[in-house]
């Protein structure tokens, strides 16, 4: 018998988690610029890991609202890492399977 090694990447389960481990960061993005952030005037970057970032210049200050907003965003991005497939909810399950077929 021949085993072929798949990398987790390559397995459906992984293609699935990848899946909505990357649903998940948009909705966070799109929960905070359209929900919690909405009407700030300060410029945030979105970086290529989904986190964001708030530049400071021309001597505006942030209170202290905006800055718990974005610490909390970070926060939750960077534990997307660690999830697997059963913390994800059933909608965001049923968004991969409408996705797939």
């Amino acid at each position: 018998m021949i085993f072929i090694s798949m990398k987790r990447d390559e397995t459906p389960s992984g293609k699935k988690l990848n899946f909505l481990k990357l649903n998940r960061k948009k909705e966070l993005v799109r929960k905070l610029l359209d929900i919690d952030l909405r009407g700030v005037d300060h410029k945030i970057y979105i970086t290529k890991a989904f986190k964001a970032d708030l530049t400071v210049n021309d001597g505006n200050w942030i209170t202290e609202k905006i800055r718990k907003i974005i610490v909390l965003h970070n926060y939750r991005i960077s534990r997307i890492k660690n999830l697997q497939v059963k913390d994800f909810t059933i909608k965001e399950i049923k968004a991969y399977q409408k996705q797939s077929l």
